[in-house]
């Protein structure tokens, strides 16, 4: 279980920092970016790494039918 834990927040690091990048930029004085209150900015946050978890989730839901499609493939049995 601990495995998969660990598994699950690298998948969702690695989102995570996907999310990042394709989003806008959100600062609350509007020096470096579009200004949004500390509210919104903190709601914000919560919805990425929300949204980053849930393809976690996904991922670890597709990494378990690939190994079970390489336990029954005859190309990858021992």
């Amino acid at each position: 279980m601990e495995k998969d834990i660990q598994l699950l927040d690298q998948f969702a690091g690695q989102a995570l920092q996907a999310l990042i990048e394709k989003s806008p930029f959100f600062d609350k004085n509007g020096e470096y970016g579009n200004k949004i209150s500390s509210d919104d900015l903190a709601d914000f946050k919560k919805e990425l790494a929300k949204t980053a978890y849930n393809y976690a989730e996904w991922m670890l839901v597709e990494r378990e039918e690939a190994i079970e499609w390489l336990k029954n493939s005859p190309k990858y049995k021992d």
